[in-house]
C-alpha cells in the first residue's frame, strides 16, 4: 500500500512552483496581487492567477481556472442585472488542503506538467432548475483572446468529489471541448465555448455547497485502459481544487464582509479558505 508520505512527496514534485520559500514577498503589496477590477458594487480578487479574456466584453470576470455555470451564462438569471461573480480565486502554493482520495488520483497522473491547486468562490445567479455544466475552457485555453480566428479543441475529463467524502460524486467522461471565433455575438464574447454535455447538477443542488475537482486536459484523448480510473495517457493540463457556490445575495454580502479586512495572500490562506474547507 502506498504511504501518505510517498503520495505527498510525489505530489510536491508536480505542484506548481509559487516561490514557497518566501510567500511573504507575495504579500508585500496588495495591489500587485489582485487586479484593480470592480463590477458595480462587486469586488473581485485573484491571487496568483489571471483573468480570462473569454466573456470579458460582457463584463464577466472569470479566472483562468476550471469553472461551473450554465451553457448560456446570461440566460435563466434570477434578476435582470444579475451576472456570475467570482469574488475570490486563488492558485494555492501547495496541495496541503487537498483530500487524500484526490491526492491518490493525482499520484497516478501521467503528466510532466505542474499540477495547479486552486480555490474559488463563485455565485450561481440562476433559476433553481438550471443545469450547470463544467466550463473548463477558461483553464484549458488560457491564451484565448478576442483576436483569435478559427477554433481550438482539447479533450477534458474530471473527477468530482462532494466535500471530503471518499466516494467520487461524479466522473465526467472524456469530452472534446472547443472554443471558436464568433461572428454573431461580439458584444457578449469574442469566442464561443462549445460543448454542452459535461453536466454536473442543477443550481438548486449546488448552491451553498462546495466540490473538489480534479480536472485534466489532453491533446490526444486516448485513455490508459490498464488503470481502473481510465485517465488520459497523455495529460497536458492538470488542475485540482475546491469550488464553493455562494447560496444567495445575503451570502455574497457576508463573504465580501469577511474579505474586507483580510487582504493579503496569507490572510486568505490562513483565515478565509480554511473556514470553507474545514467545515466540509
Amino acid at each position: 500500500m502506498t504511504s501518505t508520505t510517498t503520495i505527498q512527496n510525489d505530489i510536491d514534485s508536480k505542484t506548481k512552483d509559487t516561490n514557497d520559500d518566501d510567500i511573504s514577498n507575495l504579500t508585500e503589496s496588495f495591489a500587485t496581487l489582485m487586479p484593480q477590477q470592480l463590477i458595480d458594487k462587486y469586488e473581485t480578487r485573484f491571487y496568483n492567477c489571471q483573468q480570462s479574456d473569454l466573456y470579458k466584453p460582457s463584463g464577466m470576470v472569470i479566472p483562468k481556472l476550471p469553472m461551473y455555470h450554465p451553457y448560456h451564462p446570461f440566460r435563466n438569471i434570477i434578476g435582470d442585472d444579475d451576472i456570475l461573480q467570482v469574488p475570490l480565486a486563488v492558485i494555492l502554493p501547495n496541495t496541503d488542503l487537498v483530500p487524500q482520495p484526490l491526492l491518490k488520483l493525482i499520484a497516478n497522473t501521467n503528466t510532466n506538467n505542474k499540477i495547479i491547486p486552486y480555490f474559488i468562490v463563485q455565485t450561481l445567479p440562476y433559476k433553481p432548475d438550471t443545469q450547470v455544466i463544467c466550463r473548463y475552457q477558461y483553464a484549458l485555453f488560457p491564451n484565448a483572446t478576442s483576436e483569435m480566428s478559427g477554433y481550438e479543441s482539447i479533450w477534458a475529463q474530471s473527477f468530482i468529489y462532494k466535500d471530503k467524502n471518499e466516494e467520487i460524486m461524479k466522473q465526467i467522461e472524456p469530452t472534446q471541448i472547443k472554443i471558436y471565433e464568433s461572428n454573431k455575438n461580439q458584444d457578449i464574447s469574442p469566442t464561443i465555448l462549445c460543448g454542452n454535455s459535461m453536466k454536473i447538477d442543477t443550481v438548486n443542488n449546488l448552491i451553498g455547497k462546495g466540490i473538489w475537482s480534479l480536472v485534466l486536459g489532453s491533446n490526444s484523448g486516448t485513455l490508459n485502459e490498464e488503470e481502473e480510473d481510465g485517465m488520459f495517457n497523455e495529460i497536458s493540463h492538470a488542475f485540482v481544487g475546491y469550488t464553493y457556490f455562494l447560496k444567495d445575495d445575503d451570502a455574497y454580502t457576508q463573504f465580501l464582509s469577511l474579505m474586507k479586512d483580510k487582504k493579503t495572500l496569507n490572510d486568505v490562506l490562513e483565515c478565509i479558505i480554511p473556514e470553507f474547507i474545514m467545515d466540509t
